[in-house]
Order: C-alpha cells, then structure tokens, then sequence
C-alpha cells in the first residue's frame, strides 16, 4: 500500500510542478545541497581512508504550494557516504521520501513523509538535521485541527524507518492536545497551557527479545506551562512500558523521565533554571537497530552548547540514567553608563550539573551508587570599545566523566578564549580568536588560533591551527574559503581537521579525523 502511495504522490508532484511552470499557478521551491570531501592520506594523524578516496552526501529537495495545498518530496544519494556518517551500513545509497498536505482554515493533514514533535520531543519527535545525519520521518499520515486559538489536537499514524529504509512491521501511532486554557478565558495577563500526549510503537513480538518485551510500547506525556509578568514556569513527566532492546542493553524497566523549567527575564536581567531526570529514556525505530540517527524522539543534553573548538572537545550527551540540570544568568549593562559603553555589556554565566547510577557491566543493571557524570561552569563577556571593536571573553571549567560503567575517568580542563573583531568599514571586518584549554588527563593541552577576513556579505577566508602541545604535538591546520550571492552559499574547507563530535541542538555524532578538501555547495529557487 505505502510504495503505490508513494508512486502516486511522486507522479503528483511531477504533474504539479509542470503545471506551476507553465500556468504559473501557486509557488515552487527548489533547493539543492551538496557536501562533497575528498580524503588524502597523512601519517601523522592515522586518519582511515575510505574507498575511493571520496564522500558526497547529496539532497534535491522540491516543493509546490497552492493555497492551503502542498506537494513534494526530497532525494537524497550518498556516493558514498561522508566518513563518520551510517557506519555499519551500506555507504552507496540513495533514499527518496514525497509528501502531500493541506494546511489552512484550522486544518493540518499531511500524507507521506511526516516530521512531527510532542512537547519537547521526550516522547517523540521525528525531523531532518543533516549536520547530523539525522532524516527519522515516519511514512504515513498525520491529521490536526486547532479551534480558535487555543487548543490544537493532532493524530499521527505511520511507518518507522532505519536510515536506508522502512522497517516492515514498525509502526507508530499517537495523539497530541494543546489547550491554552488562558487564551480560551481571555486572560491578558496570565498564560496558563496544558498538554498531553499518547503514543504507541507496535512491533512483531519475536522470541528471545528478552525478558518483560511486548508489541506494543505504549508511553505518554503530561505537561504544563505557567506565565506571568516576566515569570514562566513549565513542566513535563513522560512515562513509558519497557521496552527491551539492543540500544539499551534490554533494560526491562520502565522508562521515567521529568523535566522543570524556571526563567525569568525583565530590566535587562535574564535567568533560567532547569532540572531533569532521566530513566531509560530512548526510542529506537526498531528494537533490532542501534544509533544516534534512528531514535524517534528527542533527548538533547541540557547543557550550555559551546561554539569554540577546543571547549568541545569532550561535550556531554544525555544518558540513559541522568540527574541534574543547569542554570544560566544574563545581564545586559545599558548604553552609556559606565560598563556599558557605547553599545552596552552583555554577560552570561552558565553552570550545568549531572550524575547518573553506573551500569553493571556483567549483569547490565543499574547500580544504586551516584556517580559525577558531567559539570561545567561557563562565563562570557560581550563589548563593544567604541564603534569598531568588539570583543569577548571567554572561560570554561570542565570536569568530563568518560569511564564506563562504575569506573570513573575524569578529563579536567579550564579553557579561556579572546574572541575579536575590528570593523574596517561597513563591508570589510577582520576577527582573531585566540583559545587555550588547560588539562593534565587524556590528552593534555591545546592551544588554537584562528583568523579570518570577511568582505560582506559576499566573501570570508579563515585560517586555523589546533595544536595539541600537551600529548601528541600534532597542529590541525586547515582554511576556509566561502562566498555567498543571492541563493546561492558555497564554501571550500581545506586541510587537517581533529577527530571528535558534531553537536547541533544538544545532539552530538562522532566525526573521524581526516585531511583532505571539503566543497559544500546550498542553491535555493
């Protein structure tokens, strides 16, 4: 039934597309993407060279509106594969998914490929983030409706699926309500949201699955948001059956996670405080797969995500037995005052805390011990000295827990960064950063430095050196050349890059080193 739907609606849009051009009817977009490395040997890193020498990860992506109407689809060839993205499967591969949908007057229905979230993603999520490598969508259909403005209620039903395919006989279906009962009561001053949510994941039950395994695995989610003058207090709790599987070593117990949110922001001043727990928390497409790109809901780390490279080079990623949180403070000084300056101060402070039980590595329990897992305090300063210069500071104090199950192996580090940037006029800027972590564990001390020229909005060249003076004495040097037009962005990244991880969105993939030149290429119609 799904592959005649999907040769339907592929044939549909190929109709509608045609009929766009030529009627000029509704809107069509395009958008092409390519990323494309070539890979040369260096000694001194031992980096692994893939077959061929080459990678591309490659997307064609169309689309057609027609008032509330919608068609597309998108096709995606790996040839093969980037180094670092699907490892165990197939490299040369190409996926297609197409899509239809109606999204007016109230109503949002969509056929085929579907990406869709509940709450904050803990009981399920599927979406695209090809930084990552990550394309979960589900094949099937998706029905919502909101009434006026305050409550939304949305079903789902679809096929889950590994990276290269869909798995016959996984499938999901759930429900979702959002009711703002403030806006329902017309209150101006307050907000009041609850939500709900119930999802079911059905899969064949085969022997030897483990113990406490079942089809179905039914989960749900209760959450709740308060709002007033500045003041937001939100909450979740998400509870799921077992589900004994390879991604979680068949942890027969039930999956339990809660999650409270705090802030405030008002006169300049900004704060937020967040605790979670966590208990088994991951959802696999399949009990049979294991991997980063096939969950079907959303567990990022809640901790301050660092931009500058040598203070990710140990970043925390949720764990399936976390407890903790972080807490993060802005201030804003006000132009013209003594601190603030011409164009003001801004001045963040971060602080991010979790432990978690060890797992037994012989039995596969959890261990009624806490250990550190993860804490790291942040500060960073942003000012302006005069019209031209602008600089940031910048300071991390990590402590990294990468031991496995009761054994702890603890990397330290402090890492400070100048970040400036001088404005030469209107178009040309020329930035510096200068960056230096400080450790005795793993592998000791790093220096970086990098350099770069932008003539915008069109032209920026960069340069960088990452140089492991503390262990292997290794320099990463690579540059960077990328030019910007209208539609089109394209860069070329060339040199020795350092193995370590991807993040986006509090989400993290482990890249492999490698040296070699990187085209990346983005046209949009």
């Amino acid at each position: 039934m799904f592959k005649r739907f999907t040769l339907s609606v592929g044939l549909l849009t190929l109709s509608i597309v045609a009929f766009a051009q030529n009627e000029d009817r509704g809107n069509f977009s395009a958008g092409l993407e390519t990323n494309t490395t070539y890979y040369l040997k260096d000694e001194k890193t031992g980096a692994a060279l893939p077959d061929g020498r080459m990678g591309s990860n490659n997307y064609l992506k169309l689309d057609y509106t027609w008032k509330g109407l919608y068609v597309g689809g998108q096709l995606e060839g790996y040839l093969p594969a980037i180094n670092g993205y699907y490892p165990g499967y197939e490299y040369n591969f190409f996926r297609a998914d197409v899509y239809a949908g109606y999204n007016a007057n109230g109503w949002d229905v969509r056929l085929g490929s579907l990406y869709e979230q509940f709450g904050s993603g803990l009981l399920f999520r599927t979406y695209e983030d090809r930084t990552l490598g990550i394309n979960n969508a589900l094949r099937g259909v998706k029905v919502g409706y909101t009434f006026g403005d305050f409550l939304t209620v949305k079903a789902i039903y679809g096929q889950t699926r590994d990276v290269t395919q869909y798995i016959d006989g996984a499938m999901v279906s759930g429900a979702d309500l959002s009711l703002s009962i403030s806006r329902a009561a017309k209150w101006e001053n307050f907000d009041w949201t609850v939500e709900g949510s119930v999802l079911d994941k059905y899969e064949a039950f085969e022997v030897g699955m483990g113990e406490g395994a079942k089809p179905h695995t039914l989960g749900y989610s209760a959450r709740m948001a308060l709002g007033y003058a500045g003041f937001r207090l939100s909450g979740e709790y998400m509870s799921r059956r077992a589900n004994p599987e390879l991604a979680n070593a068949y942890d027969s117990t039930r999956t339990e996670a809660i999650q409270v949110d705090f802030g405030y922001t008002g006169h300049g001043f900004g704060a937020l405080v967040s605790f979670r727990k966590l208990h088994n928390p991951f959802l696999q497409a399949s009990r049979d797969i294991n991997g980063l790109t096939t969950y079907i809901n959303y567990v990022p780390a809640l901790t301050q995500q660092h931009t500058y490279s040598l203070a990710t080079l140990n970043p925390y990623t949720s764990q399936s037995d976390e407890i903790g949180g972080q807490a993060d403070l802005y201030y804003n000084f006000r132009r013209g005052t003594a601190l603030g300056g011409r164009k003001g101060m801004k001045i963040h402070a971060n602080y991010s805390n979790y432990y978690g039980h060890p797992q037994d590595m012989m039995t596969g329990g959890w261990m009624d011990t806490y250990r550190l897992l993860y804490r790291d305090l942040t500060v960073d300063i942003e000012r302006w000295f005069g019209s031209d210069f602008k600089m940031i500071l910048f300071y991390s104090w990590q402590t990294y827990n990468h031991g496995v199950g009761d054994v702890n192996e603890f990397i330290r580090s402090h890492t400070v960064v100048a970040d400036m940037t001088y404005k030469i006029d209107r178009k040309n800027s020329l930035r510096l950063e200068l960056q230096h972590m400080y450790s005795k564990d793993d592998s000791k001390s790093w220096a970086a430095a990098l350099l770069e020229y932008s003539f915008a909005p069109r032209w920026s060249v960069s340069v960088q050196d990452m140089w492991n003076y503390g262990d292997t004495k290794i320099h990463y040097v690579n540059g960077s050349v990328s030019y910007s037009y209208s539609r089109v962005r394209a860069a070329l990244n060339f040199g020795r890059f350092k193995d370590g991880y991807q993040c986006s969105g509090g989400v993290c993939r482990y890249t492999p080193a490698y040296t070699g030149v990187n085209l990346s290429l983005v046209v949009s119609l």
